[in-house]
């Protein structure tokens, strides 16, 4: 429950006596008033989804095939036929236990954790087709080309061109991930909206100095974690104009310069940070060099993309590895659980960690080491949409958090009595 300040009630106030007709309504018509109070308007982040292409059967983008899990892998081999008189739940067994001994690498060491202890994947399938488009916006300001010019810090890549005809689109993850099923429009790992509306983590915008709220030539910009879940409809729909906080972690906050033209709001690059849950695990997502480029609707809705460069160390780790995952306390995740989470979501998605870690390094674009001449991270874009929310700056705790923290504790617990390789203590 949020803590109840004067500015609290102040926002409360404005949003219950001038605007509540909007409160159930996100598609409705919103003027400069109702956005616009003193200069400030917010939004909450209310969908998110990686910006990569549309289905590969449908641009051609994968005439190789699919990337191939280990499964897949082994399927392919003789021993990995079925054999005679073997029932389906007796080669199902027999496919998972040699799927995992295929998961570690020949020095001991698990692949998902230690995926440098592997090689390059020749079953990762990368886009590398020309002319295949891709959603997105220009980060470094030119159309690069692998055999061209590069530009400051980055290193060579081929740009995409965007649906619309636009040149220069830099977005070396879809090359990296749009031969798997997985990033695929229908696939599992293609949108993150679930656990942004179920709570797991929020997003927060806010705007200051805002003169018309469809040209501002000068506003300020924060891009914050948000401390509070999404409030739903009872039809779990977000509701516009609802009230949250920041996290107060000067890790999650960031803000910057734009501007808004003919009702297209454009940032300045600026770092910014995230969290993400997995399987009660929480990781950070990291975005260098940040821009924001959405539209605004009449109806106070933003839409467009939030691109900028992960770390690949980072980006492995939230996608595929969960080596620095921590269980809300800051703690490191118990070993059993974040390997068995990697190993599990390599098994389901069909890849290999190795093969994901590989790739990522080897299409990375941004963040050039100048003693080593190679980038450390790759250009990433997302798809955002935002309604119209009160964002005031102060603490926010939940009534739970000591219930919170003994389940949490207890769940700690569990997991803690396992040693180094995952099985239970005796």
């Amino acid at each position: 429950m949020k803590a109840v300040t004067g500015l609290w009630i102040a926002a409360a106030t404005l949003a219950l006596g001038g605007i509540a007709v909007m409160a159930s309504d996100s598609g409705s018509s919103a003027d400069q008033g109702a956005l616009v109070h003193n200069g400030r308007a917010a939004f909450v982040v209310t969908d998110f989804a990686f910006a990569l292409s549309k289905d590969a059967a449908e641009t051609g983008a994968c005439p190789h095939g699919w990337t191939l899990g280990l499964r897949e892998q082994f399927a392919a081999t003789p021993n990995g036929q079925r054999h005679d008189g073997e029932t389906d739940q007796q080669y199902s067994r027999r496919l998972a236990a040699e799927t995992q001994k295929l998961a570690i690498a020949s020095n001991g060491q698990n692949l998902c954790m230690n995926p440098e202890a592997g090689s390059a994947d020749p079953h990762w399938r990368t886009v590398d087709v020309p002319n295949i488009s891709a959603y997105g916006i220009d980060l470094d300001g030119q159309d690069s080309r692998a055999d061209g010019r590069v530009a400051p810090g980055t290193c060579a890549h081929t740009d995409f061109r965007s649906f619309n005809g636009e040149h220069g689109i830099d977005n070396q993850f879809f090359r990296v991930v749009g031969c798997s099923r997985s990033y695929q429009p229908s696939g599992q790992s293609w949108d993150n909206t679930i656990e942004l509306r179920t709570g797991s983590w929020g997003v927060l915008i806010t705007l200051e100095g805002v003169t018309d709220i469809r040209n501002s030539p000068n506003i300020q910009v924060g891009i914050y974690a948000s401390a509070d879940p999404i409030e739903l409809s009872p039809t779990r729909e977000p509701l516009a104009f609802a009230t949250y906080s920041p996290i107060q972690d000067p890790r999650f906050r960031a803000t910057t310069r734009g501007r808004i033209v003919k009702g297209v709001l454009t940032t300045e690059p600026v770092d910014v940070r995230f969290y993400k849950v997995t399987n009660s695990m929480y990781l950070e997502r990291p975005l260098r060099h940040a821009r924001l480029q959405v539209t605004i609707s009449p109806s106070g809705v933003l839409e467009g993309y939030l691109a900028g460069y992960a770390p690949v160390e980072a980006i492995y780790d939230h996608q595929y590895g969960y080596r620095d995952a921590t269980d809300g306390h800051g703690n490191a995740s118990p070993l059993r659980l974040r390997s068995g989470s990697a190993n599990g979501n390599a098994f389901v998605n069909n890849h290999t960690c190795n093969g994901a870690y590989h790739a990522l390094l080897a299409a990375a674009d941004g963040d050039r080491d100048p003693a080593t001449g190679r980038c450390t991270s790759i250009s990433t874009q997302y798809r955002i949409r935002a309604i119209p929310a009160f964002v005031v700056d102060t603490a926010t705790a939940s009534a739970n958090n000591d219930l919170d923290s003994t389940s949490a504790k207890a769940v700690d617990r569990q997991y803690l009595n396992s040693n180094s390789n995952g099985t239970e203590k005796k």
